[in-house]
């Protein structure tokens, strides 16, 4: 399974761009695979979308070392279910580089940086710039 992470510090704008990628890939005529998706809380979610040959797993949850909410589960579960390309969320800073170490295990990986944008007026467009990006790897 190939992983793309968005990889950023808290608050930098991961799980809105993801959630731009989510409503992309829909738009773009994927499907979404009955009974997958799960609210993870916080307009945080995971979910399995099919199509143009592809099985695309998504999870906006990223904040999580260890646990059930871990990346590293995600990640896990999304390749039980198929995925050819994971896309997720990953945060970086202090006792994060478990995070970064679960995405690491699966090949090939890429880490997409995601920067805070400079003003309030610019975030909507940075974050939509930065899922057209992410939806390009896919």
């Amino acid at each position: 399974m190939k992983v793309i992470a968005l990889e950023g510090d808290p608050n930098s704008g991961k799980t809105k761009t993801l959630n731009l990628v989510y409503a992309l890939l829909v738009q773009a005529g994927y499907t979404q695979v009955s009974g997958v998706f799960q609210d993870l809380c916080n307009d945080d979610c995971l979910d399995v979308f099919q199509g143009f040959g592809k099985t695309i797993g998504i999870v906006t949850q990223g904040d999580y070392a260890i646990g059930n909410c871990s990346v590293k589960n995600h990640l896990a579960h999304l390749q039980s279910l198929g995925c050819d390309v994971a896309v997720c969320a990953c945060t970086v800073g202090t006792s994060k580089q478990k995070i970064k170490d679960a995405i690491m295990a699966y090949t090939p990986h890429h880490f997409e940086p995601k920067y805070k944008s400079s003003s309030a007026a610019l975030e909507r467009i940075d974050n939509f710039n930065c899922a057209v990006k992410i939806m390009g790897m896919i």
